[in-house]
């Protein structure tokens, strides 16, 4: 199967700009604001696989409408009940979008306007350069409802802010706003909401204006680190077994019944 067959039936929409040799992945899903479906996973990797094919030398990933992605859909989550083997299915489908991000050959630039949550923020810190709109909010609230981050969180975080700004930033669940990201260094650049379009457009065309080759030898020989697979490994597990205990159930009841969670540590 081609990747623009595999594209089918996904929430997500590639297009290959061949003048500018620049490849943009959208996460379509603007009535929910782009929360994460499994389909939408599945859309992103053959988005990417479109782009390797294409020989793209710089892929753009943005959401479609108000937000990049609030995360995963808490409500598709409540909707049925799910078997250890689909719970770990998912976890995967999570991980391996996240690291196919990751491990692309061409750089890889995230736009984040409204909301990066979650799993959004997973994918956004996925990439090699984030671009971010002042008004812009980037969050990881896993441990306040219940659950943990993922898709390398553990380790692309403190890449830009250091283990203990990460830290605090997994263990508070705080906001983090554009302006803040970019002091932080969570951000790669943030711009005003009118000009984020030019700026992410703007680097998009300096990155393809570079020999593509060095790039890859470059990204490449950055994320060699020996403890990355064990990483996400420990995330994985970490994540099932929170999807196991009454205060994930509860971080989900709680969430579709728009109140505040109860944890009771079981």
């Amino acid at each position: 199967m081609s990747a623009s067959e595999s594209l089918q039936n996904t929430p997500v929409d590639y297009e290959y700009d061949d003048a500018a040799d620049v490849a943009r992945i959208t996460l379509s899903r603007p009535d929910s604001l782009n929360a994460v479906t499994r389909p939408l996973y599945d859309g992103v990797r053959a988005g990417l696989d479109a782009a390797a094919a294409d020989d793209a030398r710089v892929v753009v990933l943005q959401g479609e409408g108000r937000a990049f992605c609030v995360g995963a859909d808490m409500k598709g989550h409540d909707e049925a009940e799910r078997t250890p083997a689909e719970k770990r299915a998912y976890v995967e489908a999570a991980q391996e979008t996240c690291l196919a991000v990751q491990t692309h050959p061409a750089p890889v630039v995230v736009k984040v306007q409204g909301y990066a949550i979650g799993a959004g923020a997973e994918l956004a810190l996925s990439a090699d350069c984030i671009v971010m709109a002042t008004d812009a909010e980037m969050r990881f609230p896993e441990v306040s409802i219940g659950t943990y981050v993922g898709g390398g969180v553990t380790y692309t975080l403190p890449e830009r802010v250091g283990r203990a700004k990460a830290r605090e930033l997994v263990l508070t669940a705080a906001t983090v706003e554009g302006t803040e990201a970019g002091e932080m260094g969570l951000a790669t650049e943030v711009v005003p909401p009118a000009a984020l379009d030019e700026a992410v457009d703007d680097l998009a065309e300096t990155l393809a204006s570079h020999a593509p080759i060095p790039m890859q030898h470059a990204k490449e020989q950055f994320r060699r680190e020996p403890d990355r697979d064990h990483l996400l490994t420990a995330e994985a597990d970490a994540l099932l077994a929170c999807m196991e205990t009454d205060d994930w159930q509860e971080g989900v009841d709680a969430f579709a019944e728009d109140r505040e969670p109860v944890f009771r540590g079981e």
